[in-house]
């Protein structure tokens, strides 16, 4: 059934907010490893991608680079847009358009803009906006499913960003979909929005994969068009035929696994956190690092320290895969130590801490993004077959913490979607 599915027929994919290019990274690697097995061949060349931030544009340009060394696709062949909302000849109104109802009827009046072009940041040009991809993946905006974004759902400020998603599909008749984000999401809103699709849901969490020591629950919708698509194959039984042969397997990662950095790359964190905080205290080689903690950072360690030595009754100095979360308050308890994985990282896990109590020191950008599965370390790419992805300059690895989903798991994701949906 390969040889018939999205995975060998696609010639083409794009992305709307890929996980700063978690999307296309894990793409690429899941192409060269289906191609070296010799069973089906799969050549999917990214042909455009929409991110609104610009960090984020900024490490898709520098993505495009390390696919093409993978897989040998030119980044020219890819467009990078901003704005979704470029899509539409009026954005105004549809910002401004009221509740969910009334914007849902104001889009399906709306068109393409009129020449159906957008600046594009990779050829600095405006580029046309309609290309001939036949799968997508994107990692749409979850904080209205959220207590911090007071649950809003489909009423909250983020449902113009699905309302484009699912007329740019609709205008461009894209056969397959799939779409990340976290498990609250509003089902019902993504199928008001998507009217042509068939949706298949999914939850997983890193450890389905492998990665017993990550906490990233998430749901994952596979859309199929109606009129282009058809199901080949069981996706929720391959799906748990997988989740099986790993557990089956006994592998399973724990936290100290992750702890790959170096002595120098961690004094370069700390001197970078010194500088960054205005602090001249910073001493090399000195350890624990909890004096360049601030004083809320502190608070919250001692805080959590004594919760811990209350409850279990041990030295969490001693607990080689306890992990506190300091930039949440202690109140939250976000820590590994009853589930035995890092707190899922959020948006604010770009400069909060992961501390490390047996440590003396956080989790380092570099460490994070391990833990998230990215081939950072030369034995996990030698394992993948694929150049290490550079993670030493921290300010950029921390910006894909933030805002990346699972390395491991995304590639999976996007290996049921294609090879269980093909050409109707």
């Amino acid at each position: 059934m390969a040889k018939e599915s999205w995975l060998a027929q696609a010639t083409g994919a794009g992305s709307f907010c890929s996980g700063c290019g978690t999307a296309e990274l894990s793409r690429a690697v899941l192409q060269h490893v289906v191609n070296q097995t010799g069973h089906v061949t799969m050549d999917i060349p990214t042909l455009f991608m929409w991110d609104l931030d610009h960090r984020c544009q900024t490490l898709l340009q520098e993505s495009a680079l390390w696919v093409r060394d993978v897989t040998g696709h030119d980044p020219a062949d890819t467009c990078l847009f901003g704005d979704m909302m470029q899509i539409f000849e009026n954005r105004q109104l549809l910002v401004n358009g009221g509740d969910f109802s009334k914007k849902l009827g104001t889009v399906r009046e709306l068109g393409l803009q009129g020449s159906s072009c957008a600046p594009c940041l990779m050829h600095n040009t405006h580029c046309c906006i309609r290309k001939p991809a036949q799968f997508c993946i994107s990692g749409l905006p979850c904080p209205d499913f959220s207590t911090a974004g007071k649950r809003l759902k489909r009423e909250g400020p983020t449902n113009v960003v699905y309302l484009a998603h699912g007329h740019y599909h609709k205008v461009n008749r894209t056969p397959l979909l799939l779409i990340e984000c976290t498990k609250d999401l509003d089902l019902g809103m993504v199928e008001d929005c998507h009217v042509d699709y068939d949706f298949y849901q999914l939850f997983s969490e890193p450890s389905d994969f492998g990665f017993g020591g990550t906490a990233r629950y998430r749901t994952w919708l596979m859309g199929a068009r109606r009129e282009s698509t058809s199901c080949q194959s069981d996706p929720f039984d391959v799906y748990n035929d997988i989740v099986a042969r790993f557990r089956d397997s006994d592998i399973s990662t724990q936290v100290n696994h992750y702890l790959v950095a170096s002595d120098t790359e961690i004094k370069m964190e700390a001197a970078q956190l010194a500088l960054d905080r205005g602090l001249d205290s910073f001493k090399p080689g000195e350890t624990p690092l909890e004096y360049l903690l601030n004083t809320r950072e502190r608070v919250t360690l001692d805080s959590l320290n004594q919760k811990y030595l209350v409850r279990y009754g041990a030295d969490p100095s001693l607990q080689e895969n306890l992990v506190y979360f300091l930039g949440d308050s202690a109140d939250y308890q976000s820590w590994s130590a009853v589930s035995g994985k890092i707190p899922t990282f959020r948006l604010n896990s770009r400069t909060g801490k992961y501390w490390l109590p047996a440590r003396g020191r956080w989790l380092t950008a570099k460490e994070r993004l391990t833990a998230l599965g990215f081939p950072t370390t030369s034995e996990v790419a030698a394992s993948m077959q694929v150049p290490p992805i550079g993670a030493v300059d921290v300010q950029r690895a921390s910006d894909i913490c933030g805002n990346s989903m699972h390395f491991q798991t995304c590639g999976i994701m996007q290996l049921l979607t294609l090879a269980c949906f093909g050409p109707s």
